[in-house]
């Protein structure tokens, strides 16, 4: 039994996929539907609760958005997936789908142009132009028409008011720390500088599959039961023998999403500056207090 089983799985290595397309077209689509199926692999054109994988040619789509917020359980890959397994699967013996899928995972900030505004410290701003390219984005110094996302730390200056005519997408800080935590891109209108600060981001994505619960009234594919009993990312979990953990999720990738954050919340300004900040709001309300001690008249 367990010899029949080992032998489906080196025939048909994307057994337990279901794979959905989105901004691919049509002609290329057909092809990688063809070439999955011949590996296991069921492909639907709708991103229905059994969809394991989406293959992404442009993230600017509903199918992608709706992924990012609501599915942490779909692996979102470059197209060019398929033939890497393909490739792995037709040299013979196990083919290892896990370390693809983190190869061949769609980078953060694919086909993204992005520049920023309002970070005052050099260092810290190349910092975040290092995490932007590192994840795929296009980094501009400058603000052009070719730019589609613009970070800025204030709502104001003379790239934050040409970015707002223009109608491009302007983001918070926050936008960049938590898009890389989630390792997609996340909805820029939920990190607007209009919102308070504790507001940004809320409800931009949900972070395990437990959180989802049902989506449309049907369980999705962690919760659905296998014929055997188990779940399907329980099947998913024992097909892959040595599952690689992601970068992000490392000690040391945790340590540098602490430090993204630490970055990105605190404008850009070093700690001399920050601390300076403090001291010259703290110095302001003590001198509008004063004033307003001196408006008051006076009891005889």
């Amino acid at each position: 039994m367990d010899e029949d089983m080992d032998s489906d799985k080196f025939s048909r290595p994307l057994q337990h996929v279901v794979l959905c397309c989105t901004s691919i077209p049509p002609e290329h689509r057909t092809e990688l539907a063809s070439r999955a199926s011949e590996m296991g692999a069921k492909h639907t054109l709708d991103l229905t609760s059994e969809v394991t994988h989406l293959l992404v040619g442009d993230p600017d789509t509903p199918k992608y958005k709706y992924v990012a917020k609501h599915r942490p359980d779909v692996a979102v890959l470059s197209p060019d997936w398929i033939d890497a397994v393909r490739e792995q699967w037709l040299e013979g013996g196990e083919t290892d789908i896990a370390a693809l899928e983190e190869k061949y995972r769609l980078p953060t900030f694919a086909g993204l142009r992005v520049c920023l505004t309002g970070f005052d410290d050099p260092v810290q701003r190349q910092e975040m132009r290092e995490v932007l390219t590192a994840n795929g984005a296009e980094y501009y110094g400058d603000l052009t028409k070719e730019v589609t996302h613009l970070i800025a730390y204030r709502s104001q200056g003379a790239k934050y008011n040409f970015a707002m005519k223009l109608g491009m997408r302007v983001m918070a800080p926050e936008w960049l720390a938590d898009s890389v935590e989630r390792r997609m891109v996340l909805d820029e209108s939920l990190y607007s500088l209009l919102l308070p600060r504790e507001e940004r981001g809320r409800g931009a994505w949900i972070r395990s599959v437990s959180q989802q619960g049902l989506i449309n009234g049907a369980a999705g594919p962690a919760g659905a039961a296998a014929a055997d009993g188990s779940t399907t990312a329980e099947a998913k979990r024992t097909r892959k023998k040595k599952k690689r953990i992601p970068p992000h999720e490392t000690p040391e990738g945790i340590q540098k999403m602490d430090e993204l954050w630490d970055m990105v919340c605190s404008g850009g300004l070093t700690r001399d500056q920050r601390e300076q900040e403090q001291k010259e709001r703290e110095t302001a309300k003590g001198q509008e207090y004063e004033a307003q001690e001196k408006k008051q008249p006076k009891k005889n």
